[in-house]
């Protein structure tokens, strides 16, 4: 097996294409940075007899990110990105993918590597819409601070790393009609947004409700209803859940989504933190 990596995203597309197409659900968020990449980044392809075999990336602000790959060429994907990428501050992949690469990375590096959190990856089944008290409505631009302070606070909330969603970002999705706001009484009390489609897919996220609005199920509603438009236009939705959170595993999985590949992210941190054992 060889490995080939590249910051031209055409040269890429052309040639992981046809492989990215076997299973796009698994590579749904390759397949989307790719189709809506805003600047350069890092991509790996892994080619045996001639065919891509294996993918990774590394979009710049986030952590690696790696598709499908033949666990055998993982320690060399991790030697060719730690060349390419040395201040990457975490991998994600599913669990057996994501330990093999950490662990040649931290050999290499001499950093430690702990577990930051894991989600599942569902897919839409039947769905099922709530009965749920208000409407959906597509957010405008004068909804962007509104929204830019609610991703602010859902960030604070789950520790999780930053999605790059600038307030310049959120109004561009929002001028492209993918964020949504669920209102009652006049008010917003939900948002959703979901990707661009790619490949037939469209992955909802992110999602969130203030905590003085929970338990009314707004994020279910607006969450089938993006759903059902998407599905109208005969694509394909998925969307990413928080193992550790409970109630968006319940709703999801209410309202139709199935569950299909389980993601774990590793941070890597300097030796005198916490080991991955830890």
């Amino acid at each position: 097996m060889r490995i080939f990596l590249t910051t031209d995203i055409a040269e890429f597309h052309a040639e992981a294409e046809t492989f990215l197409l076997r299973d796009p659900l698994r590579h749904t968020v390759i397949t989307g940075a790719v189709a809506n990449a805003a600047e350069p980044m890092h991509l790996l392809s892994v080619r045996s007899g001639g065919e891509v075999v294996g993918v990774a990336m590394r979009a710049p602000g986030y952590h690696i990110y790696l598709g499908q790959l033949p666990p055998a060429s993982v320690p060399a994907v991790a030697e060719a990105l730690i060349d390419a990428v040395p201040d990457s501050d975490g991998v994600e992949g599913t669990t057996d993918l994501a330990t093999l690469f950490a662990q040649r990375w931290c050999a290499l590096s001499g950093q430690q590597y702990h577990w930051s959190y894991a989600h599942l990856l569902y897919r839409l089944g039947d769905l099922r819409i709530p009965p749920v008290a208000g409407n959906p409505r597509p957010a405008t631009d004068i909804d962007t601070e509104l929204c830019s302070d609610w991703i602010d606070a859902m960030r604070a909330e789950t520790g999780m790393p930053p999605p790059a969603l600038t307030p310049e970002r959120i109004r561009h999705r929002i001028a492209a009609g993918s964020w949504w706001l669920w209102e009652h009484g006049g008010q917003p009390v939900s948002f959703a947004a979901h990707q661009l489609p790619t490949q037939g897919w469209s992955r909802i996220g992110p999602v969130y409700t203030p905590p003085d609005a929970r338990g009314h199920g707004y994020a279910s509603a607006l969450t089938a209803h993006i759903g059902r438009m998407l599905r109208d236009g005969d694509i394909e939705v998925c969307l990413f859940a928080d193992v550790a959170n409970p109630t968006s595993n319940k709703i999801y999985r209410a309202i139709g989504f199935e569950p299909t590949y389980e993601f774990v992210r590793y941070g890597f941190s300097p030796t005198a933190a916490l080991s991955s054992t830890s």
